[in-house]
């Protein structure tokens, strides 16, 4: 609800493993993170960061400067060239270089790899379809376009557990939106109530629910598991007629 009063999605920092080693957890870049995902591949496996989202037109993305991010295999060639560039840049002691060297791994990411805050020991980042904003090497403002991992837990002790940038951000209107998905039937006139009251056309802005998803669109949660039952049969014919009789038994209370 505060990304809909504000109509902006603000940067923040987010620490990244794609550079970590014995010594150093990660590297934190700014930025605007989104999905690149049709509603019919919001499976119930698609809402490890929680029950609520936006859907964009995929021109507002574009014209914002949106990128998809290149998924890595961590013993690739690609990458392994990648961080030789970077060692060369590095030995060569030129900060410009550095710099430059440094900024492709804004845009990188394992293909997949622990998500431990949402406790996932492997999470396949790869299926996110992920799309990224990151500010270029000059930074915004007086932020810089990078922190350790510990020079981003100052920052983030500093400003109360937050790693935004203060008040930037990306802009949009609500002509943009497509979607707005909410986590229950209460939540979606709650929506309806707000674009309401700002006095807004918001006819053009389809407002689903979670179970509305995985149920009318993705098709998801219609299996359901049959009671357990305690075998006590030695020809498969016999266990077929049991478990069919107590199943329709149920069906019919």
């Amino acid at each position: 609800m505060n990304i809909l009063k504000t109509k902006k999605l603000y940067f923040s920092y987010c620490l990244e493993d794609i550079l970590a080693s014995d010594h150093l957890k990660g590297i934190a870049f700014p930025m605007v993170s989104l999905c690149d995902l049709p509603l019919s591949e919001f499976g119930a496996g698609k809402w490890a960061y929680g029950n609520y989202a936006l859907g964009f037109s995929r021109k507002w993305g574009v014209e914002k400067g949106f990128n998809p991010v290149c998924y890595c295999l961590r013993d690739s060639e690609f990458f392994t060239n990648q961080i030789d560039n970077l060692g060369k840049a590095f030995d060569s002691g030129n900060v410009e270089l550095i710099e430059k060297a440094i900024y492709p791994f804004s845009y990188m990411k394992f293909v997949e790899g622990p998500l431990l805050k949402k406790r996932y020991v492997n999470y396949r980042f790869y299926d996110e379809k992920e799309i990224r904003l990151v500010p270029t090497i000059e930074g915004i403002g007086d932020y810089p376009y990078f922190l350790d991992d510990i020079n981003y837990e100052k920052y983030k002790n500093n400003n109360n557990g937050s790693s935004v940038l203060g008040t930037y951000g990306v802009p949009f209107e609500y002509t943009d939106l497509k979607y707005v998905i909410v986590e229950s039937e209460q939540n979606r006139i709650e929506v309806q109530r707000f674009f309401q009251r700002q006095n807004v056309d918001f006819s053009h802005i389809v407002i689903l629910t979670k179970s509305q998803i995985l149920e009318d669109i993705v098709g998801d949660n219609h299996n359901e598991e049959l009671p357990e039952i305690k075998i006590g049969y030695s020809k498969i014919s016999d266990l077929a007629k049991k478990v069919g009789s107590e199943y329709f038994d149920k069906l019919k209370m």
